[in-house]
């Protein structure tokens, strides 16, 4: 039968399209021709909506249409969700689930499993362990760069200099740079029996250690103020980036020296006394790590397990007292002025690890 419809009319609306079939009512149709077919089916659907194999009713003009309708067309008029709208299709208008529907099983377990492990690398990279609290020094030799601070009292005792951080050539007592001895040198000294870093516990922050020798280098005692000489002990590691420590004033145990006869100092022999100094992490420059830094205060060792090179950072620890100054004057010393100075650096002997 010829087609009589003018060439400009507007075809009608294919009633296949977007819905899904009842196969078996189709299958059962008595008709033999396709259009006619398809003429019984939009007949019987204007009286009742379609079945779909899994029994549910629906149809496109149906009360299930118009509510998705209504809130596509709120959440337009109020703007929420503009990306999730955005995402729900992709170029040229196809739904974003469209195509991972036509994979086989095995290609859709490959996408998903892609997926995971792209989620893991980035995850890994994005929320890794803080590198604040790891060791720098197993690849570089620099714990960090510090930062300046201010000035603030520890809570152990002694002064934390944070405003002395990143300088170079920072000393409490200016001349302790030209007080260190030599192998030469006569008179009082000072020098490092041993030094390193401890951890407290898991709860607490660690310190550095550093247990002192010093002896009169006479037959004249040296009387020093109690707790170690008039201005205390001072403590300044120096790295490329400048000061990443510095502290004054901090607290010293000394054994084997006896009491002035005022009971306000001690009496240093020939034969020599020991003390103990500790640092706390709190005097650390910001910035820095502490376990990274106590690797740096040592010497470098080479392959052969010999010294190689001197320490990356240079560690000062000095006392101050007019009794030094004079009992030098008495003793006719090289070195002058009244501060004790010692070092980690050659060719200071080299101190072995707490």
């Amino acid at each position: 039968m010829p087609d009589r419809r003018q060439p400009d009319a507007v075809e009608p609306p294919d009633p296949f399209e977007g819905l899904v079939l009842d196969e078996d009512f189709v299958r059962s149709a008595t008709v033999s021709e396709p259009s006619a077919r398809a003429r019984m089916l939009a007949e019987r659907w204007r009286r009742e909506p379609p079945v779909d194999p899994g029994g549910r009713r629906w149809a496109m003009d149906g009360p299930a249409a118009s509510r998705r309708s209504r809130r596509g067309d709120s959440a337009e008029r109020s703007g929420r969700f503009p990306r999730l709208r955005g995402l729900r299709r992709r170029r040229g208008g196809e739904p974003l689930g469209t195509r991972f529907r036509t994979l086989s099983r095995g290609e859709r377990w490959t996408a998903v499993l892609g997926t995971l492990i792209v989620l893991l690398v980035v995850g890994g990279l994005l929320f890794g362990p803080n590198r604040a609290h790891t060791p720098q020094l197993a690849s570089s030799t620099r714990p960090d760069t510090p930062r300046p601070a201010g000035d603030r009292a520890l809570p152990g005792g002694g002064t934390f200099a944070g405003s002395a951080c990143g300088q170079h050539g920072y000393h409490r007592f200016p001349t302790a740079a030209t007080s260190l001895p030599d192998e030469e040198s006569t008179g009082p000294w000072l020098r490092f029996d041993s030094y390193g870093y401890q951890s407290t516990g898991t709860d607490r922050p660690g310190e550095f250690t550093f247990d002192l020798r010093l002896g009169s280098g006479s037959n004249a005692p040296l009387a020093l103020t109690a707790p170690l000489g008039s201005a205390g002990v001072a403590v300044e590691i120096e790295g490329p980036d400048g000061v990443v420590a510095a502290a004054y004033g901090l607290p010293t145990t000394v054994q084997d020296a006896e009491h002035t006869p005022d009971g306000h100092g001690w009496l240093i022999t020939e034969n020599g006394a020991s003390a103990h100094v500790v640092l706390p992490a709190d005097a650390l420059c910001p910035g820095v790590d502490a376990q990274a830094l106590a690797t740096g205060l040592f010497p470098r060792i080479g392959s052969d397990h010999a010294v190689a090179g001197p320490a990356p950072y240079t560690l000062t620890v000095s006392v101050a007292d007019a009794e030094v100054a004079e009992l030098r004057r008495a003793t006719g010393a090289k070195l002058h002025g009244e501060v004790l100075a010692a070092t980690n650096q050659l060719p200071q002997q080299t101190a072995k690890p707490v």
